[in-house]
């Protein structure tokens, strides 16, 4: 059974929460196992990390050593913990048991929701419906980019795609949108 490490709290800290959510993801890992051997798959030992800010409530990422991550947002954990617990940790983590089981394949494709029935989350959602909080919810600056019909606001995103060479049309006259001279950057 994978070790469960944690880069906000372990067993040995005193982060109540932390150690909720690491419980959590042993439980569905453990309860996954059968699935993952079916598949001959190894099941994923995650870093565990608090550290997740804005809108989003989890995110599964995997390092570029292959090492897998799930990132949780302190701020809904808090607020919701019993749905947090229930349905957040176990959205992040059918990310792993997907990947280990099936590889690559869409964000929450059948693949995904078939883990998530797994899991015994039959209502399995893409998104978090927790409400949010606008002033504590980060947002991105908005760059003025103009086409031959009109203004667009891009966020920052965009804006440094198009810095790196990205290309975006506008979707009513199709011309390519250039940086207005108005934005004043």
């Amino acid at each position: 059974m994978p070790g469960n490490r944690t880069a906000c709290g372990s067993a040995h800290t005193a982060d109540p929460l932390a150690v909720q959510i690491q419980q959590r993801t042993r439980e569905l890992l453990e309860l996954a196992a059968p699935l993952c051997a079916t598949h001959r798959a190894t099941l994923p030992d995650p870093v565990i990390r608090l550290d997740l800010r804005g809108r989003a409530a989890g995110q599964a990422q995997w390092r570029p050593d292959g090492t897998p991550v799930l990132r949780f947002n302190r701020h809904f954990a808090q607020r919701h913990p019993a749905d947090f617990l229930a349905r957040t940790v176990a959205h992040e983590v059918a990310h792993l048991i997907t990947v280990a089981c099936f590889g690559r394949t869409p964000p929450h494709g059948h693949e995904w929701r078939r883990v998530m029935a797994y899991l015994g989350i039959d209502d399995a959602e893409r998104c978090h419906n927790y409400p949010l909080d606008p002033a504590e919810g980060r947002r991105q600056r908005r760059w003025t980019y103009r086409c031959d019909c009109s203004d667009h606001q891009l966020s920052t995103t965009r804006h440094n795609r198009i810095q790196n060479g990205a290309r975006y049309h506008c979707r009513r006259c199709d011309a390519p949108l250039r940086r207005s001279d108005a934005a004043g950057d």
